[in-house]
């Protein structure tokens, strides 16, 4: 409408008009890239502002899973410890406690750190819109650094395999089924607990002729004595990373407001 107006005032060689509808059909060409570019802007907002609302979940959720995690090989440790007083002095621990906790130290859980929602940040080029250099920062290097590598928790315990091997199953099978993991739902995760204390239903000859297998099994000791350690080690770096997550979260919230 407006180019047939401004086409008929330049054959009456109308100026004003001209000049006019030639006004109109900036201004109407301005306002329409400004209204897509503004729509655009929003568009992207809001899918950043869906993508932090993600990550924030992710790292609330492996705080959730580390902090699961510590407490789970503290008490992995606490066995171990509880296992190799009766190694180093025997008949201080009596045979169902005994046999419970060298089973118990070595318990194992598999992790990983989730990080799709970062990538896709990274790649939207949202991780921009982190208004605080700090918490920008803070949050590169977190998923920068890959915590799951710095600790074993990929690899399965060689005293897990000795006990097993030496140990009847029948104990076994008893310790799994009084004393197994225990699972927790938290948000989107399932988090897996081993409990403290626990009594299994076998005879007292059945639990005695275990920990005699035990106590003379050839380098279960030596390898008890490492999984407390590397369980010492896990506790360590999940504290560490705990305490890490804990001011990300607060700063990532406060950073995109």
């Amino acid at each position: 409408m407006i180019l047939r107006r401004l086409s008929q005032s330049i054959k009456e060689q109308n100026w004003t008009a001209i000049i006019i509808e030639f006004v109109l059909l900036v201004s109407g060409v301005f306002l329409g890239i400004q209204v897509s570019n503004w729509n655009a802007a929003r568009l992207e907002q809001k899918r950043a502002d869906e993508l932090f609302v993600r990550i924030i979940d992710d790292l609330e959720s492996e705080k959730s899973n580390v902090d699961v995690l510590r407490e789970y090989y503290e008490t992995t440790a606490m066995y171990a410890q509880i296992a190799l007083a009766e190694f180093e002095q025997p008949g201080s621990v009596d045979p169902e406690t005994f046999v419970i906790s060298a089973y118990q130290a070595s318990q194992w859980q598999e992790t990983a750190s989730s990080r799709s929602t970062f990538d896709e940040i990274v790649a939207t080029g949202a991780v921009n819109l982190v208004r605080n250099e700090k918490a920008r920062a803070l949050l590169i290097a977190y998923y920068e650094y890959d915590w799951t590598k710095g600790i074993t928790v990929t690899f399965r315990p060689h005293y897990r395999e000795l006990i097993r091997g030496v140990m009847p199953y029948p104990i076994q099978e008893a310790i799994k089924v009084a004393c197994g993991d225990q699972s927790k739902p938290s948000g989107r995760a399932i988090l897996i607990m081993l409990p403290k204390q626990c009594d299994i239903a076998a005879s007292s000859a059945d639990i005695e002729r275990a920990a005699a297998a035990l106590r003379t099994a050839p380098g279960l000791e030596q390898a008890l004595r490492y999984q407390l350690a590397e369980s010492k080690t896990k506790v360590g770096a999940f504290t560490t990373t705990s305490r890490q997550l804990a001011p990300l979260i607060v700063a990532i919230k406060e950073g995109v407001r």
